[in-house]
């Protein structure tokens, strides 16, 4: 299996901090794109998240030989670093019907490989993404690219694409926390209602 290339990896050093009776849990998120495809692995542990890896994926060639590009990439970064679930956004056709079935075709690649890793894959709006991370459903790539540095501790600045994959990866950390205080509340009398997002 080829080694992902433009990866960006955490420095080495002390394990986030977090509750001991909860193993570190890794998510991959992904923002799909034929031509760059952003990707970024992160790592909840109590209340802390870590970035692990991330970078992009730049697909040249034609559609087939870009597709297939994405897919043993991916393929790559889920044996290298083995994340537990994949979190992916989720396509809109919006004016532009033809780039609506590129992107399309993107994430069946990506899919393709969850599946080979056996990840649970989850799927989120691009609105869903921004609240979870900047608090708006409208906020800007210049705003996601902060929130995501400062949710993350990462002091280097990231690419576009790259904090979108870790915002839609830190969306998915944020899904299961909920649903786990929905779940416990449940079991105080609550009712327990929303999405099944959090699947290990």
């Amino acid at each position: 299996m080829r080694s992902p290339r433009n990866i960006r990896t955490a420095p080495e050093g002390a394990r986030p901090s977090g509750a001991a009776d909860a193993p570190p849990w890794r998510v991959l998120g992904v923002d799909p794109g034929t031509a760059v495809l952003g990707w970024g692995i992160v790592e909840a542990h109590g209340h802390t998240l870590r970035r692990i890896a991330s970078g992009v994926v730049r697909a040249t060639g034609a559609r087939a030989d870009r597709l297939a590009a994405i897919h043993g990439e991916l393929c790559a970064i889920c044996e290298r670093f083995a994340p537990g679930a994949l979190s992916l956004e989720q396509t809109f056709v919006g004016d532009n019907v033809q780039s609506a079935f590129r992107l399309g075709e993107a994430r069946g690649a990506v899919m393709v490989a969850a599946g080979g890793a056996r990840l649970a894959v989850a799927e989120y709006s691009p609105a869903e993404i921004k609240v979870a991370v900047a608090g708006s459903g409208r906020a800007s790539k210049a705003q996601m690219q902060l929130m995501v540095q400062r949710l993350l501790g990462v002091a280097e600045a990231l690419a576009a694409d790259e904090a979108d994959a870790l915002g839609a990866a830190i969306c998915h950390v944020y899904a299961g926390r909920f649903t786990a205080v929905v779940a416990q509340s449940a079991g105080w009398g609550g009712a327990a209602r929303g999405r099944n997002l959090w699947r290990r």
